[in-house]
């Protein structure tokens, strides 16, 4: 009986031994997986993301209102490991760019240049600011606005963050103050035409 007991606590000991060397394991496998999170103003944190170089990505942001296009930011992750050859171990010249377009206009900035993933994780946050900013802006309906990253290169294992800079708002901001019409009568203009006039009375 007190072998059977001794047993059933090594079995059960050697269990936990291996649950907890898979569990470093899938740790492992997380932390040396490539990826570039891809940030910019109306797009939620995490739902873009690069996970090898080259790579071209789009997003758009429907029925909008107005985006700001300032410039691009990239910086890299010191935790994202080393390839395994190029430059210093992590492959060779890493490129990012970016695009915005929307209401039948279009702007892009010229490209971030990083020599290597060494670089890449080790440089301050690089950004590259757009000068004046492009403006994309709704009239008579909202527009869609279309964001591209675009990186380049033979760059191994990435990890970091590439965003583009600016503002968004989904909808025009909301009516506010109040208009004041002296008594007298007015001629309808606008689009589309109306016709006649309207009489403002006081009573």
């Amino acid at each position: 009986m007190l072998r059977k007991t001794l047993n059933s606590q090594i079995i059960v000991a050697m269990n936990i031994k291996i649950l907890t060397v898979g569990l470093a394991l899938c740790g492992t496998a997380q932390l040396s997986k490539a990826d570039i999170l891809l940030g910019a103003p109306g797009v939620a944190a995490g739902t873009r993301i690069a996970t090898r170089v080259p790579f071209k990505i789009d997003y758009q942001l429907t029925n909008s209102y107005k985006f700001i296009f300032s410039g691009i930011e990239a910086k890299g992750d010191t935790l994202g490991a080393p390839g395994s050859s190029g430059t210093q171990g992590n492959g060779g010249q890493f490129h990012l760019k970016a695009s915005v377009s929307g209401g039948g206009s279009s702007e892009r900035a010229g490209q971030l240049e990083f020599r290597d993933i060494q670089d890449y994780n080790t440089a301050p946050l690089k950004r590259l600011m757009i000068s004046p900013t492009a403006v994309f802006k709704a009239t008579s309906t909202p527009i869609t606005i279309e964001l591209l990253w675009k990186g380049e290169g033979n760059a191994h294992k990435p990890n970091g963050i590439f965003n583009i800079v600016g503002e968004y708002q989904k909808d025009p901001p909301v009516p506010s103050g109040s208009l004041y019409f002296p008594a007298g009568s007015y001629v309808l203009e606008g689009s589309p035409n109306p016709e006649g006039t309207v009489t403002i009375v006081r009573e």
